[in-house]
């Protein structure tokens, strides 16, 4: 492009509640973009710590912050996309961190595949203070979907969150926003019906397009646990037609039963990684029960080996309180 007049902007909604010690060096990898068409707005949800503060202190015309009362973090991305006005549009939590080239490499997809509504990449996981989390799988091992990802998406949400998505706004208004309702798995809903508008493009495995920063006590972690907190958002999938009348019939009954075993093991992993076990136990295998799967059962193998030895063979199985003891300095 031969002018940044005719460059796409770029709005970077952030949800912020509680972030001090981690919403600089997020906006830092925003501002720092080798995409410099960008705007940025923060929405401190009620936060009762220095986050507000901090981002306020920045005075940079790039970032707008807008506080509101804590409403949770979908009404806070709503707000956010309220307030934008750019072409494209990404929902960057306030913790994680992105690629210096993250938003290049996606609006150059975008700009390639003028079908797709949306356009992702990887990431890499990071401790709380920033170092690689331990045992992560290789890059280039990870398979991603491309193109119409609805089925695919409706077997398990293989999105991070949303600091790897650069989303067209039209679709984004087209869908409507976050269900604020939801207090679980509301970005896997949100991924569904943007999925069932149109087509996503893939940009690569390698390089990650965002670092997402496992923090052991986040409070998605402490609603997984729970498997009634998974109820809601499959029957507001469940419960769509833009997203069923995608699929005959017969398709859909096995979709929604897929989608099941997905959450409920889920909700599994979570709990073995809180060492609640019974818990874990159950979930897993009533899981395995409503759609055997190969790989769900060498990790159910590798979760009964890892409580016996109280060691971690596969990262997503591994235990929280070892996170913290990882994330000690040296």
């Amino acid at each position: 492009m031969s002018g940044q007049e005719i460059m796409p902007k770029v709005t970077v909604v952030v949800p912020a509640y509680n972030v001090a010690d981690y919403v600089l060096p997020c906006l830092a990898s925003v501002t720092s973009q080798t995409w410099q068409n960008i705007a940025c707005i923060v929405v401190d949800d009620g936060s009762t710590d220095a986050t507000a503060a901090r981002v306020e202190a920045l005075a940079d015309p790039r970032v707008l912050l807008i506080r509101q009362a804590n409403a949770g973090v979908s009404a806070a991305r709503n707000r956010g996309f309220a307030e934008s006005d750019g072409d494209l549009v990404m929902f960057l939590d306030g913790d994680d961190l992105l690629h210096p080239s993250a938003i290049e490499r996606l609006v150059d997809a975008l700009e390639a595949r003028p079908d797709a509504v949306a356009a992702f990449g990887t990431f890499v996981k990071i401790l709380p203070g920033g170092a690689i989390y331990p045992g992560q799988k290789p890059l280039g091992r990870h398979r991603y979907p491309d193109g119409d990802v609805l089925r695919a998406m409706l077997h398990g949400n293989f999105l991070a969150n949303g600091g790897h998505v650069l989303i067209r706004r039209d679709a984004a208004a087209a869908i409507g926003g976050f269900d604020a309702g939801l207090r679980l798995s509301e970005d896997w809903e949100y991924w569904c019906r943007l999925a069932a508008h149109g087509r996503f493009a893939f940009i690569g495995r390698e390089p990650e397009v965002f670092y997402l920063r496992v923090r052991p006590g986040s409070s998605s972690g402490g609603l997984s646990v729970d498997w009634g907190n998974h109820l809601p958002c499959l029957q507001k999938i469940a419960d769509n037609p833009a997203i069923s009348d995608r699929f005959p019939a017969n398709e859909w009954q096995k979709l929604v039963r897929a989608m099941w075993a997905s959450q409920m093991w889920e909700a599994g992993r979570v709990n073995f990684t809180m060492r609640h076990f019974a818990e874990a136990r159950g979930l897993m295998l009533g899981a395995l029960r409503l759609k055997p799967d190969g790989k769900r059962l060498v990790l159910f193998a590798a979760a009964q080996l890892s409580q016996l030895t109280n060691r971690s063979f596969v990262s997503r199985l591994r235990f929280r309180d070892a996170d913290v003891s990882a994330d000690q300095p040296a």
